[in-house]
């Protein structure tokens, strides 16, 4: 058996250019970053057909449901883009709504942990006119941990 001898000479030039030219990294690189764009926007678009079609769908089970005799018509493109617009406002708004609540909850429960703080160090920290530590706090302190590990 003959073996194929159509091997392509070796190009040291080429193989140069692409292991150590930034230049060709950088084509590369602009090359991968476009085709990720528009598979995004591929996406992106397969994704609002299908959203689309659903709506639609919804749409008409809902005016046959409703019988075809009340008269009423699918929404033109615009009344349907207008209602996806408030839509989505509605839903923003709701989550910027649910952010401020989240934000308010957790900077209270700061408050109340760095009050709670305070207070046990200004306990511990209280001191007998000779530098000893009062005991009358601390013993407190141990007996409502144990009170509450008791419940």
């Amino acid at each position: 058996m003959p073996k194929n001898t159509d091997k392509k000479p070796f190009d040291k030039k080429k193989w140069r250019e692409r292991t150590y030219s930034k230049k060709f990294k950088i084509q590369q690189w602009e090359e991968r970053r476009k085709k990720g764009i528009i598979r995004e926007y591929l996406k992106e678009l397969k994704k609002s057909k299908l959203e689309t079609s659903s709506l639609h769908t919804d749409n008409q089970r809902i005016t046959s449901s409703a019988g075809e005799s009340s008269g009423k018509r699918k929404p033109s493109a615009y009344q349907f883009a207008q209602q996806e617009y408030e839509r989505k406002k509605q839903e923003k708004q709701q989550r910027r709504e649910e952010a401020i609540r989240r934000k308010a909850e957790k900077q209270e429960a700061l408050e109340k942990y760095k009050q709670k703080k305070m207070e046990r160090y200004k306990k511990l920290s209280k001191k007998t006119k000779k530098g000893q530590p009062v005991m009358k706090d601390r013993i407190e302190m141990l007996l409502e941990k144990i009170q509450s590990e008791c419940k």
